[in-house]
């Protein structure tokens, strides 16, 4: 947008920069029209530009004055009819599925047309027919703004330039409404994964008990057998859909370190064989992972088990299981960053006989509990 003397964008932050005006000097203000805040004002002259700190959205308005304090140009964002594009930074399963549906709530606000690209295009093409997608690394021309959904770090602290609220502090998929500026009601995506049906004819219970770090997991040694005994026993069967093997190191690996009375559909499948796992099941049992996700989204009945993240971390309509003692510690996620790549990962207790206490307190017959109110067995 400009005029001939002024050249706005709203690419990734705001931007003004002052264009064929020799001579002359001009008081600047950038305010948010909804609030009346000035978050930054300063004096231009020709060929400078400024820019203030937000890259979220904010309901700009733009105020350019004469030295004498006279308003001689304003400019209101506006972004009806307009090309706004929206890219996710995060390639995560879970990230993607909490974020995507508030895209289209942000559409529906400002009336615009929006170009969306996420690492996981395929799972919404369908359902979306009104938003455009773009492939990771195309260029996304003549554009009127475009925000960035991510969490954002600078020098290891929260980049409250590009995160408008401590995403650690509220659930994820507010990190995509406190960006886009919309306010939050949970709301689940619409997928475009089909039904074809299972192959397994007896009633079934999903589990997937791995993550990305080992902190996720349910630490409880044993607690996995006991689950699927239980399942076993009232006539469920047990199907394992995780990436990671049957035979992995990580669960009941002093008791012999394999699960047994599971189906085993582990491996490296597409996803949308895992929704169809998922699609076809009585109940999905996981821990804070995308397949987690993958079951809310496809409005299952989701048991969570965490105590590295607080209860308000991820979806809020679940069947959440997390620690109950106040002596246990617990939520490292939500005050700490987490290190990708310590897998041993546990930023009180590493190394200690507390390491990984918050699900290791997490008995079998909580989970079993909750499997009993799901599934109404009595």
């Amino acid at each position: 947008m400009s005029n001939n003397r002024f050249k706005i964008s709203f690419i990734n932050g705001l931007t003004l920069e002052v264009k064929n005006s020799p001579n002359s000097e001009y008081h600047v203000e950038f305010i948010d029209q909804d609030t009346d805040k000035i978050y930054f004002q300063t004096t231009l002259k020709n060929n400078h530009w400024a820019s203030p700190s937000p890259k979220y959205f904010l309901n700009w308005k733009i105020l350019i004055k004469n030295l004498k304090g006279e308003v001689i140009y304003e400019y209101l964002y506006n972004a009806k009819n307009k090309r706004i594009f929206i890219n996710f930074e995060s390639s995560a399963i879970g990230d993607t599925l909490a974020w995507f549906p508030h895209v289209k709530k942000f559409q529906d606000k400002h009336k615009c047309q929006v170009i969306v690209s996420t690492f996981h295009n395929d799972f919404f093409k369908e359902k979306y027919p009104e938003l455009i997608f773009s492939d990771k690394g195309s260029i996304v021309p003549k554009i009127y703004a475009q925000y960035n959904i991510g969490w954002f770090y600078k020098d290891n602290k929260i980049n409250y330039d590009k995160n408008p609220t401590n995403f650690r502090l509220q659930t994820l998929a507010k990190t995509c409404t406190s960006i886009l500026g919309l306010d939050y009601k949970e709301t689940k995506p619409l997928l475009s994964f089909k039904n074809t049906g299972s192959t397994i004819k007896d009633k079934y219970v999903v589990i997937a008990p791995h993550g990305s770090a080992h902190a996720k997991y349910w630490n409880h040694l044993g607690g996995w057998q006991i689950i699927i005994d239980y399942l076993n026993k009232n006539k469920y069967k047990v199907v394992m859909i995780t990436k990671e093997p049957l035979n992995d190191e990580w669960h009941d690996s002093k008791l012999g370190g394999t699960l047994t009375g599971v189906i085993n559909k582990t491996g490296n499948y597409p996803l949308s064989e895992r929704a169809n796992d998922i699609m076809n099941a009585e109940a999905f049992i996981g821990i804070g992972s995308g397949l987690s996700w993958l079951s809310w989204s496809l409005d299952i009945k989701t048991i969570l088990i965490s105590g590295f993240s607080e209860d308000y971390s991820e979806m809020e309509s679940c069947e959440r299981i997390s620690p109950t003692l106040s002596d246990i510690c617990k939520g490292c996620y939500n005050s700490k960053r987490l290190d990708a790549g310590d897998w041993e990962w546990c930023p009180e207790h590493k190394g200690t006989s507390r390491q990984f206490e918050c699900t290791k307190s997490i008995l079998p017959s909580t989970v079993i509990n909750s499997i009993n109110q799901q599934l109404g067995i009595f």
